[in-house]
């Protein structure tokens, strides 16, 4: 697989030095290294996930382009046919402390790992970043309102009403973090931050399943997925 951005680096040596100083240092001074040595906080709750990246796809590579006010950067695993992106946090985004914590008090505590060092993770046959996707956790910036979620699925403006009234959430404070491509959707309640994650299926909106371990589940789709599994081939209700 191709990749189409000017900087492709797999050390800090191939890092120019003017991007340096926007980049965090436990990336740079981890490039080169294992997936597990560049993410480690993100591959001790994802563990499946992080194993099926390191055993099938390559080794990450740090990947940049300079911007008008700042340096778009990624760390890219490849397989033969696709491209994994993982969209850098810019250095100034906090990681740590009550700011971070602040934004990301809807989701459940291993899931912030998804957008402590990256904004979420895309797979894609193209060799550039694709802005949108499906099958992985959305971008944060990204996650899809209950009007989005209607376009896409065909639900009605009274389904989505009824799902929010079931579930004891404002409407517009109820969004969709992870679409597949099998309509597989889950939602979170942004309004009570009860870290609460409700499976549903398309516009069959009045079946609402709560995961039992948001976490064992989303790693073991992510394994199921990235190791090259479809996504129907996937039961997010399976520990019923």
């Amino acid at each position: 697989m191709d990749i189409s951005y000017p900087y492709i680096c797999n050390s800090k040596s191939d890092i120019p030095k003017e991007a340096l100083e926007h980049l965090d240092s436990q990336i740079v001074d981890n490039i080169g290294e294992a997936f597990s040595e560049i993410f480690p906080q993100f591959s001790q709750s994802f563990a499946l996930a992080s194993s099926i990246i390191e055993k099938l796809w390559g080794s990450p590579k740090l990947v940049l382009k300079k911007g008008m006010r700042e340096w778009l950067s990624f760390v890219v695993v490849q397989s033969d046919e696709k491209n994994l992106f993982f969209d850098l946090q810019p250095d100034f985004v906090e990681k740590e402390g009550e700011f971070f914590d602040e934004n990301h008090q809807m989701l459940p505590e291993s899931w912030k790992e998804l957008y402590r060092w990256f904004n979420s993770f895309g797979v894609t046959d193209k060799s550039y970043f694709p802005m949108d996707w499906w099958n992985t956790p959305f971008r944060y910036e990204a996650r899809l309102d209950l009007d989005s979620y209607e376009e896409g699925s065909g639900a009605t403006r009274k389904q989505t009403e009824q799902f929010a009234k079931k579930i004891g959430c404002k409407r517009e404070r109820l969004r969709c973090w992870l679409l597949t491509e099998n309509e597989d959707a889950l939602f979170i309640d942004e309004q009570h931050c009860d870290h609460k994650v409700y499976h549903v299926r398309g516009k069959l909106l009045d079946d609402i399943y709560v995961l039992p371990d948001p976490l064992q589940t989303l790693d073991e789709y992510l394994a199921h997925f990235l190791s090259g599994g479809k996504p129907a081939d996937f039961n997010f209700r399976k520990m019923r």
